[in-house]
């Protein structure tokens, strides 16, 4: 066994699969477990190779043989595996839903095993670091015609790799216990120290919570500067006292039930909420939010990139890419499927955001060697 501070049990830590959702909530880990803080410093030194990375074969009109693509258990169509399989016989992918719970463990385990993995679903900041390790490969963009299909908002955001879904930072809250008008997170920690003090959360995320508390403070959520980042860790550690808890899983049933007045969650929380009450509201804050976009990274050196990226094509058919939105909830980067995704999904308001709303929403990206400066600033908070 493998231990980590304070015996933390590393083997299993790592070979536990996670959802897309809890994963966030282990974001602050990355620099706690020496072995793999030693790996992402190593590749916060090096330069990127994206500038420089060949463009693979375009892909068979007949693809041969399996991909195996890293992913999050169920964050894919329910049957897209086996539609893609039935369209393309000699051809299959393999999901491998049991990768490390951090994005260096995943960067690392795929550095060290050359030609075992094709692709792996990653947010900015993974796609940053495998760029950095040197495992990232230029796609074929040729190679994937449904790519038209994908809005040209998040074709611009997430520029280097197949962009799939996303995700953003609101003020979830109950109206029917706060009448006072919400516009801003300066209206979020004046309404937690007072009125719904002890019925607030905040994301148990160091990117997502020192990231609004940047934002409340007029700065970038993806700053590098100490003294920014300790000035967000002091504006959450004054807020701490009336915090319920740091939490990133049963949100959505607090705020449905009425044990947290005032959140900051993910929009998909306020979306599940506001299934069952009605008195469920957010608000996309004037100083703009934090929020994650992902995709599918091809992987330098790959055996089956021709299967990797017939499968990334069809997934991008907006009738099969409508099946993972609906079987996942998630915000989505086609607007082309909308007409074949459930219409509760459609007229949410929270996945579905004004472009107004959309552009206050502050991507977070790879900041190199200041993640140790953010592993710092989140360890005070959790500290105090």
């Amino acid at each position: 066994m493998a231990d980590g501070p304070d015996g933390f049990d590393l083997d299993a830590f790592l070979g536990k699969p996670l959802t897309r959702r809890q994963l966030l909530a282990r974001g602050a880990l990355v620099l706690s477990v020496p072995t793999l803080a030693g790996s992402l410093l190593a590749a916060c030194g090096s330069s990127s190779p994206s500038s420089t990375a060949s463009v693979s074969p375009s892909a068979a009109a007949n693809p041969v043989g399996q991909a195996v693509i890293s992913n999050f258990p169920d964050w894919i169509g329910p049957h897209e595996v086996a539609d893609f399989h039935k369209q393309f016989p000699q051809a299959s992918v393999y999901m491998n839903t049991s990768m490390p719970s951090t994005i260096a463990g995943t960067v690392e385990l795929i550095k060290n095993n050359p030609g075992a993995y094709d692709a792996a679903l990653g947010d900015l900041p993974t796609l940053g670091q495998m760029q950095a390790a040197g495992i990232y490969q230029t796609p074929d963009w040729s190679a994937m015609p449904n790519l038209s299909h994908v809005d040209a908002t998040y074709r611009h955001d997430y520029p280097d790799a197949v962009p799939n879904d996303y995700g953003f930072g609101v003020i979830g809250y109950r109206k029917d216990m706060i009448t006072e008008p919400i516009t801003s997170w300066a209206d979020f920690w004046k309404l937690a120290s007072t009125k719904v003090s002890g019925k607030v959360t905040v994301e148990d995320l160091d990117r997502a919570t020192l990231g609004i508390a940047l934002k409340s403070l007029g700065f970038s959520a993806n700053s590098t500067s100490a003294t920014q980042l300790n000035q967000a860790s002091q504006a959450l550690i004054r807020l701490k006292p009336h915090l319920l808890a740091a939490q990133s899983v049963n949100v959505s049933t607090g705020l449905a039930n009425g044990s947290i007045a005032m959140a900051h969650c993910y929009n998909y929380d306020v979306a599940v909420a506001q299934q069952s009450n009605k008195n469920v509201a957010w608000v996309m804050p004037t100083e703009g939010t934090v929020g994650y976009v992902e995709g599918f990274i091809p992987i330098k050196g790959a055996k089956h990139l021709d299967t990797t990226y017939a499968f990334l094509n069809f997934h991008l058919d907006p009738k099969e890419y409508a099946t993972f939105v609906n079987a996942t909830g998630s915000s989505w980067v086609e607007s082309a499927a909308d007409p074949y995704i459930t219409a509760s999904l459609v007229n949410s308001s929270a996945l579905k955001p004004t472009p107004a709303q959309l552009a206050k929403v502050e991507w977070t990206a790879f900041v190199g060697a200041a993640t140790a400066l953010w592993a710092s600033a989140w360890a005070k908070f959790e500290a105090a």
